[in-house]
């Protein structure tokens, strides 16, 4: 790879990372905001405890006991709204790897250059998933900001690997969102499955969450939103075995994407 691909991605979509950055950061001051008072942590956790199953869960949490410390509402609350809004970003860097170049015609001006496929689909998703790191660092240092502001007792360290765990899910999404758009080849169709996938993930890890035996586990096995809780840091019950499996399934989504890129025909 010569990087050159890299470093133009990185040069024309950089502003991405302060759009991004600060709009998930306005929302974790926010709820850092919130967790300062333990009133209201402890009158919001009251109110789910008399609620149905499903609506705690839709809240990031397993059980009410998680919401009632600064770190455990800041955690459920926050890293599960910001995994639904990291995800439309991962949507939107998987289509610019490919898709929406090959859809301009720009793509037949960029393989008529000395740069192989495999290089220019690899450094466009390496660029991109550098935005998307970028985009979480932003996140959580104006997060960890609002804490200091605001003066809330809580474990940073345990609040800031949250959002970090956030990562090996949105690298996913953009994966899958890539390998879909080579699949599907019209840039709407692309998008609408990206979309399918997503939602029907949220709904798995919902309904998985809320209800129990064989096939509600199968469910939330299913769903990737499952494997970027943050709540298990917490609880101090983590198993890092989750984001590993996330990242294989991502390399090989990579591998079949490249494979994919190599032999089809563009613009077709």
């Amino acid at each position: 790879m010569s990087g050159i691909v890299f470093a133009n991605t990185l040069r024309t979509s950089w502003k991405q990372v302060l759009y991004w950055g600060l709009g998930l950061g306005l929302l974790g001051f926010y709820i850092g905001f919130i967790a300062s008072s333990s009133d209201i942590i402890q009158g919001y956790a009251d109110l789910l405890a008399s609620m149905p199953p499903a609506l705690l869960q839709a809240f990031g949490a397993s059980s009410v006991e998680v919401l009632r410390s600064s770190e455990g509402w800041i955690v459920s609350v926050f890293v599960s709204e910001a995994a639904i809004f990291l995800s439309v970003f991962a949507v939107m860097a998987g289509m610019n790897i490919t898709a929406n170049d090959e859809q301009s015609g720009v793509m037949d001006v960029i393989m008529s250059l000395p740069i192989s496929r495999s290089s220019y689909l690899l450094e466009r998703w390496i660029g991109y998933a550098a935005i998307g790191l970028g985009i979480l660092l932003v996140c959580a240092a104006i997060t960890m900001f609002s804490l200091v502001l605001f003066g809330v007792d809580a474990q940073m360290d345990l609040v800031f690997i949250s959002i970090l765990n956030l990562y090996p899910g949105a690298l996913l999404v953009m994966t899958v969102t890539c390998l879909l758009a080579l699949v599907a080849r019209r840039r709407a169709h692309a998008i609408g499955l990206s979309a399918a996938f997503v939602v029907a993930s949220y709904v798995f890890n919902l309904v998985g969450g809320a209800a129990s035996g064989a096939i509600a586990d199968l469910m939330q096995g299913l769903s990737f939103f499952s494997y970027t809780k943050g709540e298990q840091i917490v609880l101090g019950n983590y198993d890092p075995a989750n984001a590993l499996l996330l990242l294989l399934v991502v390399l090989a989504g990579i591998a079949l994407s490249v494979r994919m890129f190599i032999s089809r025909d563009i613009g077709v």
